[in-house]
C-alpha cells in the first residue's frame, strides 16, 4: 500500500463485506487487522457506522477499532489483530478443550455482549466465526468482532429487517426470521454457540429452510451427558420466545460462573490430553557408545557427534537393509563444547572457556576446520546462515554487552554493538534474514518478541507474543514455522508468520526436544517419549522408547537418530 501507514503481509480471510488483511504499521511495528470494505456491498453510511460503533465500545472481550485507512485501492477499517484466529478454526481443530476453558470464551463474549448492550447496541450476527481469539497465559481470550449489521436502539427503533441483512441462520433466534430483533436474539445466538462449543455440534442442520423451520418449531435435544446446570442454561437462552430467555447478558454469565463453580472445573488444564495414538518405531541400527555424547547434528550424508571436549565426524550411508556408519575424524578441543550446529557444507561447533571466551568453528564435511570468530560475552545466543557468511550474536566490547553482526569472512563489523540488547535466542531464518528472541521482564513475564534483521544489519518486522516461550525452532522447508514450548505447560505452540498465527498443541507428555523433519516435527522427552506433527502441527501418533533419551536427530528417508542412556552406558540407535 503505497503512502500508507501501514504495509500489508497477507490476506487472512474474507468476510460478507470484503477482504480482511494482516498488517504491520511502518514506524511501531503494530501487528492490526485490515477490513477492506467493498462499496458495491459495504455503503459508506454503513462502513461508517460500523466504525462509530466500535469506537464506542471499548471493552476487552469487544475488538478494538483503531480508525480509518485510505489509499488509492480503496479504505480500511483499522482493528486490533487477533492471532487465534476465530473460535470456528479452534472448533474445527481436533483439540478438545477443557470445560473450564470453554465456559471461559463463552464468560468472555458474554462480557463484551453485556457491554454492547449497556450502548443500546444489538449485534444481530454472533456466531463463532465472529468471535476472535487472542492468546494469553490462561488460555484464550475471546473478543466479538464484525458489527457490520448491528443496530443501534434508540436510532433503529421500530425498524425491521429484511432476513438476508440479519444474522446466519444456524445462529438465527426465531423472532430474526420475521425481521424482528432484540437483544435476547444475541443471547439466543450465544445459546447456540454454547450448545456447539459443548456438545461438539450444532442443535439444528440441515438446508437454510429447514434450519429455520427447525428454529421456529423444535426444541432442542440435550444429550443426558451434559450436567443439569448447564443443560438448564441452553435451554433457558434457547427459548422460542425472547421474554423467556435470560433477560440480560450479565445474568446469563451469572449463571454460568454459578454453574463453574458447581461443577468444581476451575484449576483444570487449559487443554484435557489428546486422545493417545500410537505409532511404530523399528529399530534398525544399534552401537555401543564409549564416551557420553551430549551433543548430535546431522547435515546430509553425515554425522557429528560432540562429547565433552571432542568432535567426532562420521559418514552415513543406508545400503538395502543395511546402514554404514564410518568415522571420518575426531578432533579434540582444549575447552568445553557447549553446542553444535549444522550448516551448508558442514557443522559449526562453539566451545567455552572459563573466562567467558565462546569460539566459533567451522568443520567442513570432511576434516577441514576454520576458526571463524572468537568472542568473550556474558550472555550466550548466536546465529549462522547455511552459507555461514556473517554471524549474529551477543557480544562484549569496550566492557560493553550488546546485540551484533559481524561477518564471518573479513572479520567487517555489519551491525555495530546494540547496546543492553541481548537476545535470549537468535535464529537464522535463510542466508540473508535472522531474528532475534528476547523477553522484556520489566515489561510483561508473560511476553515473548520476535525482533526481524537483514544481513546487512537492518531492522524491519517485530511481533509481540503474550506468552512465554522455551527456545524456538524454525523449519526450514515450511516458509515462516517456528515451534517451541509454553513454560509451565505440555503444550506445544506453532508460530506462523504470514498470516501471523498461534495455534496450540497439547501433548500427552512434556517435551525436552522439538526438532524439524522434512514432513513435520518430532517432540521427544528425556523420559523416552517420543511424538511425530505434521507440518500444520497436527498430531500423528506417539510412542515410548522405555530408555532414557540424551540426544535426538532426524535423518533422511523418515529416520530418527537417538543417542540413549542404558544400564551399560550410552547407545546410539536410528529408528524408521
Amino acid at each position: 500500500m503505497d503512502n500508507s501507514n501501514y504495509k500489508i503481509l497477507n490476506l487472512v480471510g474474507e468476510g460478507q463485506f470484503g477482504k480482511v488483511y494482516t498488517a504491520i504499521h511502518r514506524q511501531t511495528g503494530e501487528l492490526v487487522a485490515l477490513k477492506e470494505l467493498n462499496p458495491r456491498k459495504f455503503s459508506t453510511k454503513k462502513f461508517l457506522r460500523e466504525m462509530r460503533i466500535l469506537l464506542s465500545l471499548e471493552h476487552p472481550n469487544i475488538v478494538t477499532c483503531k480508525g480509518i485507512e485510505h489509499n488509492s485501492k480503496g479504505r480500511y477499517l483499522v482493528t486490533e489483530y487477533c492471532e487465534g484466529g476465530t473460535l470456528r478454526d479452534l472448533l474445527e481443530t481436533s483439540i478438545e478443550l477443557s470445560l473450564e476453558q470453554k465456559l471461559k470464551i463463552i464468560t468472555d463474549i458474554l462480557e463484551g455482549l453485556n457491554q454492547a448492550h449497556i450502548e443500546g447496541i444489538i449485534h444481530r450476527d454472533l456466531k463463532p466465526e465472529n468471535i476472535l481469539l487472542c492468546v494469553t497465559s490462561g488460555g484464550w481470550k475471546a473478543k466479538i468482532s464484525d458489527f457490520g449489521v448491528a443496530k443501534i436502539e434508540l436510532e433503529d427503533v421500530n425498524v425491521s429487517s429484511n432476513i438476508g441483512d440479519t444474522g446466519s441462520p444456524a445462529y438465527m433466534a426465531p423472532e430474526q426470521f420475521y425481521g424482528k430483533y432484540s437483544y435476547s436474539s444475541d443471547l439466543y445466538a450465544i445459546g447456540i454457540m454454547l450448545y456447539e462449543i459443548l456438545i461438539g455440534y450444532r442443535p439444528f442442520s440441515g438446508s437454510p429452510n429447514e434450519i429455520m423451520i427447525q428454529h421456529l418449531n423444535l426444541a432442542p435435544k440435550i444429550p443426558p451427558e451434559i450436567p443439569e446446570s448447564l443443560a438448564q442454561i441452553l435451554k433457558e437462552a434457547l427459548q422460542k420466545l425472547p421474554q423467556h430467555r435470560f433477560r440480560t447478558a450479565q445474568e446469563m454469565k451469572t449463571a454460568i460462573l454459578r454453574a463453574t463453580l458447581e461443577l468444581q472445573v476451575y484449576n483444570q488444564s487449559l487443554y484435557s490430553t489428546i486422545p493417545y495414538q500410537s505409532i511404530s518405531l523399528n529399530l534398525v541400527y544399534q552401537e555401543s557408545i564409549q564416551e557420553p555424547i551430549n551433543y548430535v547434528a546431522v547435515k546430509d550424508n553425515f554425522l557429528y557427534l560432540a562429547t565433552k571436549k571432542s568432535l567426532l565426524i562420521q559418514s552415513y550411508d543406508h545400503l538395502s537393509n543395511n546402514i554404514e556408519i564410518k568415522d571420518i575424524i575426531k578432533h579434540q578441543f582444549d575447552d568445553k563444547i557447549i553446542e553444535i550446529k549444522s550448516v551448508e557444507d558442514g557443522c559449526i561447533v562453539v566451545t567455552q572457556n572459563p573466562n567467558n571466551y565462546y569460539q566459533y568453528s567451522f568443520f567442513h564435511c570432511g576434516n577441514q576446520k576454520t576458526n571463524l570468530r572468537e568472542i568473550k560475552s556474558e550472555s550466550f545466543a548466536y546465529a549462522i546462515p547455511n552459507n555461514y557468511s556473517w554471524i549474529a550474536l551477543n557480544n562484549t566490547f569496550d566492557n560493553e554487552q550488546g546485540f551484533q553482526i559481524i561477518n564471518t569472512k573479513n572479520g567487517n563489523v555489519i551491525l555495530n554493538l546494540v547496546k543492553d540488547f541481548l537476545p535470549k535466542q537468535i535464529l537464522s531464518l535463510d542466508n540473508n534474514h535472522g531474528v532475534a528472541i528476547y523477553d522484556q521482564l520489566e515489561i510483561d513475564k508473560n511476553q515473548t518478541f520476535l525482533r526481524f534483521f537483514n544481513r546487512r544489519g537492518n531492522w524491519y518486522d517485530a511481533y509481540i507474543i503474550s506468552l512465554s516461550l522455551h527456545s524456538l525452532v524454525y523449519h526450514q522447508k515450511v516458509t515462516n514455522t517456528f515451534l517451541t514450548r509454553e513454560k509451565q505447560t505440555n503444550n506445544l505452540i506453532l508460530i506462523n508468520l504470514y498470516p501471523f498465527a498461534i495455534r496450540r498443541i497439547p501433548l500427552n507428555f512434556k517435551a525436552d526436544f522439538w526438532i524439524c523433519r522434512d514432513n513435520g516435527f518430532i517432540c521427544a522427552s528425556h523420559q523416552g517419549n517420543i511424538a511425530l506433527l505434521d507440518t500444520k502441527g497436527d498430531y500423528l501418533g506417539e510412542t515410548n522408547l522405555n530408555l532414557s533419551i540424551s540426544s535426538i536427530e532426524s535423518l533422511k528417508d523418515d529416520k530418527i537418530l537417538v543417542i540413549v542412556n542404558t544400564e551399560n552406558g550410552q547407545e546410539k540407535r536410528i529408528y524408521h
